[in-house]
């Protein structure tokens, strides 16, 4: 019993994603939805990312279990849940005007 316990309780696999540098820096708390991919990947399934006000994704995270795994058995690859997880980048500051007015040329003096 117990090396059945210690089977279903450490067979799991993470997959992670984050991009490089200060753009992996998650701004928000990780977000997450259990998605199923059925027919073999015929049908999948897309995450509701509706956090991130127009911000781009820092992480994503896929995880499966020894459950998700047994459904994927049972059913012979017919329907596959996966957990995935994410979290949003930081704002970016946009291009632009930084409110510094111009200063206009030097008078030269000359008459046109």
């Amino acid at each position: 019993m117990a090396l059945l316990c210690l089977a279903l309780g450490s067979a799991c696999a993470h997959y992670r994603v984050q991009a490089p540098g200060a753009a992996g820096a998650g701004a928000t708390e990780p977000k997450g939805e259990v998605l199923w991919s059925l027919a073999w990947g015929l049908v999948q399934e897309r995450p509701r990312v509706d956090n991130c006000q127009d911000q781009a994704l820092a992480e994503v995270t896929q995880s499966t279990n020894v459950g998700f795994a047994l459904i994927s058995v049972l059913t012979l690859g017919l329907a596959m849940p996966q957990q995935v997880e994410w979290r949003c980048a930081k704002a970016q500051p946009t291009p632009g005007d930084l409110g510094v007015r111009p200063v206009p040329p030097p008078e030269t003096g000359e008459a046109p």
